[in-house]
This record gives structure tokens, C-alpha cells and sequence, in this order.
């Protein structure tokens, strides 16, 4: 599957008052940046585009979807750091380097609003509420990649994946009539990079969460049916 690439000096589209209506009203975010009349860009990114980051320092904020972060070495050795949903945020550090740089790889359809981090500095400095809106979104971000960590920490790759599941069903999940609804398709080859596992273990396991019929697959989206008892898959490893 192709790839588009975007570094940061690229944008999809910028920011107009007509196309605001595109995105949530309630968005903090947007709602703070209209109000202040402050400038962004908004990126659309199709499944499998990819934001490279290079010197520049630029936040990016999640507005729909979701993003695999990965820090990928010259010797093309990739390690998944992170998986971004709704109102995360990323890009705020310098993060170029002779040796290695990362990229943000979209899951499904995402929409990302950009700005200049120094922007947001100032906004810290001006506006105090915005400070302390800034500094509890920093903690959340904090909790959730530390979530990301413990499911990366467990030495069972099905746990890994279970793990995985679960915090994307909770995250990114749609309530159907059986069960919770991915609402995106996951391919075994992404799932894999994810965990850091193989393409054909996460086959396997997967056909073993199918045939005891804790997940299912509806127009290659994953149902979990039941989150409670997918979970004690990791309670009996």
C-alpha cells in the first residue's frame, strides 16, 4: 500500500471560518483558537499517511482518529512509542537527530489541527486558564502513555494484543448490539508493529479470540464482545 509522506513545512488545507463547521463545536481546542483569533492548519490524513517530523517545532492535536508514533532508525529498525487518539497531542519537541527521526502513521481517517508550538507558549503566558487547561491536558498525555508502557511491558505477546484490544475498544470503540465496534480496520501487519510481534503470531491468536468467540470480525472491523471476559485472557496467562 502506498504511502504519503508529510513533513511539517506541508499542511492539507488551512484553518477558514468555513470550514469550521467540519469539527466538533465543543473541541477545546478550536473553541480557544477561534475565540483568540489565533492562526492554524488543519492536516486530513488518509489510513496509512504519515507525518515525518524534522527540526521545526509544531504541535499537533488529534482532532478524529488515530496515530501510531514510531522512532525509526537509519538501519530502517522501527520501535512503536505510542498510540495517539482523540485529543492527544504530538510534535511539541525538536526531535531531528543524525541517527534516527520519527513519524506519526495514521490508523484510520484522522484530522489534525497544527500550530506553532511557540504560539502556544505565548497563549500559556497570556492566558492563565489556557496555562492550567494545558498543563492537565500534559499529565493525561503522561497517564496515557504510561498505560501504553504496561501493555508493552507484558512478556505474552497474546496479552500484548488483548491489552491492545481493550485499550482501542475503550478509546476508538462504537457500542453495537453484541459488543464494541474498533472504528477502524486494524490489519494483522499493523496490529503486529504495534506490539512489536509477527504478522503470523497476531493471525494465530487472533483465530483463537474468533473460535472462542470473545471477538468477531464485521466489514473488517473488530468486535469485542465482551471486554470483561477478553480481559481475563491476561488475568490466565
Amino acid at each position: 500500500m502506498t504511502k504519503n509522506h508529510l513533513n511539517q513545512k506541508k499542511s492539507i488545507s488551512t484553518f477558514s471560518e468555513s470550514s469550521s463547521n467540519n469539527f466538533p463545536s465543543y473541541n477545546p481546542w478550536l473553541l480557544f483558537f477561534n475565540s483568540n483569533k489565533i492562526s492554524y492548519q488543519i492536516f486530513l490524513l488518509q489510513p496509512n499517511d504519515i507525518i515525518l517530523f524534522d527540526s521545526s517545532s509544531r504541535l499537533y492535536i488529534i482532532l478524529i482518529g488515530s496515530l501510531i508514533i514510531t522512532k525509526v532508525f537509519k538501519s530502517t529498525h522501527k520501535i512503536t512509542l505510542n498510540l495517539l487518539t482523540n485529543g492527544d497531542t504530538f510534535g511539541q519537541l525538536e526531535l531531528a537527530n543524525d541517527n534516527f527521526y520519527y513519524e506519526a502513521e495514521a490508523i484510520g481517517k484522522t484530522k489534525i489541527a497544527c500550530i506553532n508550538y511557540n504560539t502556544i507558549i505565548r497563549a500559556c503566558s497570556n492566558y492563565p486558564l489556557f496555562n492550567l487547561f494545558f498543563i492537565d491536558h500534559l499529565i493525561c498525555c503522561s497517564e496515557k502513555t504510561y498505560h501504553f508502557v504496561e501493555i508493552m511491558s507484558h512478556k505474552s505477546i497474546t496479552s500484548r494484543l488483548v491489552s491492545l484490544l481493550l485499550l482501542l475498544a475503550e478509546q476508538n470503540g462504537t457500542q453495537s448490539n453484541n459488543g464494541i465496534m474498533l472504528n477502524f480496520a486494524m490489519t494483522h501487519k499493523m496490529l503486529a508493529q504495534i506490539i512489536g510481534s509477527s504478522r503470523v503470531s497476531v493471525t494465530r491468536i487472533l483465530s483463537e479470540l474468533l473460535k472462542t468467540k470473545l471477538i468477531s470480525i464485521q466489514k473488517k472491523k473488530i468486535v469485542v464482545h465482551s471486554p470483561v471476559l477478553l480481559s481475563q485472557r491476561i488475568l490466565n496467562r
